[in-house]
């Protein structure tokens, strides 16, 4: 009996263990990376992030996954996302155009989603047409910073010291070629 019950724990313990994320985190200059990987009983599922910014101050980069569509045929969207402390709202608002503005000239335009999270923080978004997708990392992977410039003036200004590492640990950590972003 005794080693039934430690037997059926010790297998509770197992199956407990195998849905549990390893997480791992780098630091790339100005730019962070975040890796977890875990496995959801039907697969092993990879969610890779990096971003600049954040301390209460926007931030800026992207999230995947290794079971999302990814590159060459399809890449990662960046974002800006801005959140704002209870009770008050973001600068930016739903619909709104901004523009992100690189040192080279190259910009490109992205729409403001704004909404309530879970939690009822206030909370907007950039998002960029799919098809501005690798031209804005490929403008991030060779410049030094960008410029966000919404309808009020200038949002944030991050850093890009450190993308092109950070941008190679996600496509490695999501199993991704960096061909198309850096050549």
């Amino acid at each position: 009996m005794t080693f039934r019950i430690l037997t059926g724990l010790g297998l509770g313990l197992l199956a407990a263990s195998a849905v549990q994320a390893k997480e791992q985190y780098f630091s790339y200059k100005d730019w962070n990376v975040e890796i977890q990987s875990f496995d959801t009983g039907e697969d092993f599922r990879i969610n890779c992030s990096m971003w600049t910014g954040g301390d209460g101050l926007p931030t800026v980069g992207f999230a995947t996954s290794n079971s999302d569509a990814l590159p060459p045929d399809f890449f990662p969207g960046v974002q800006l996302t801005e959140r704002a402390v209870r009770g008050h709202a973001t600068v930016l608002q739903n619909d709104q155009k901004v523009n992100f503005v690189f040192d080279d000239g190259d910009s490109a335009q992205a729409t403001v989603q704004a909404y309530f999270d879970e939690d009822g923080f206030a909370v907007a978004q950039t998002y960029f047409p799919i098809e501005d997708a690798q031209r804005v990392l490929q403008a991030m992977q060779r410049n030094g910073q960008i410029d966000i410039v919404g309808p009020s003036g200038l949002i944030y200004t991050a850093s890009l010291s450190g993308f092109t590492a950070s941008y190679r640990k996600v496509a490695e950590g999501c199993g991704f070629p960096v061909t198309g972003v850096i050549d």
